[in-house]
């Protein structure tokens, strides 16, 4: 009886390793952002392509989206799925949904690269 349950806890040891592990990996892109901020899109400001095209200001106003960051998120004309990112902001205004934004400073101003809209 005691050897069995001496494998019994080795295998429940090496199985919360992996699990522990597991976990970690899952976690680790959540890191890769300078931020990852939510709240109602208070106001949208729009300008030319390669000027912080379309700025997204979330309610709490004033605080920094990002690392070191303005208190706007912004995508250019260039960045890749700019229409659907543009179009996904409009609608979750419009319907006043809660949006998460997930940037990266660049340049001191808070870059979108990945949003959840009603999350």
């Amino acid at each position: 009886m005691k050897n069995g349950s001496g494998n019994c806890r080795r295998i429940a040891a090496g199985i919360r390793k992996w699990v522990m592990a597991s976990l970690l990996v899952a976690g680790l892109p959540a890191w890769a952002w300078d931020g990852a901020p939510s709240g109602k899109i208070t106001s949208i400001d729009v300008t030319a392509g390669t000027n912080y095209a379309f700025r997204v200001y979330l309610n709490g106003g004033g605080v920094a989206l990002c690392t070191n960051g303005t208190s706007f998120a912004y995508l250019n004309e260039a960045d890749s799925n700019y229409k659907v990112y543009v179009a996904s902001l409009l609608m979750a205004k419009a319907q006043n949904s809660t949006v998460t934004l997930f940037v990266n400073t660049e340049g001191g101003f808070c870059h979108i690269g990945y949003i959840g809209v009603g999350t």
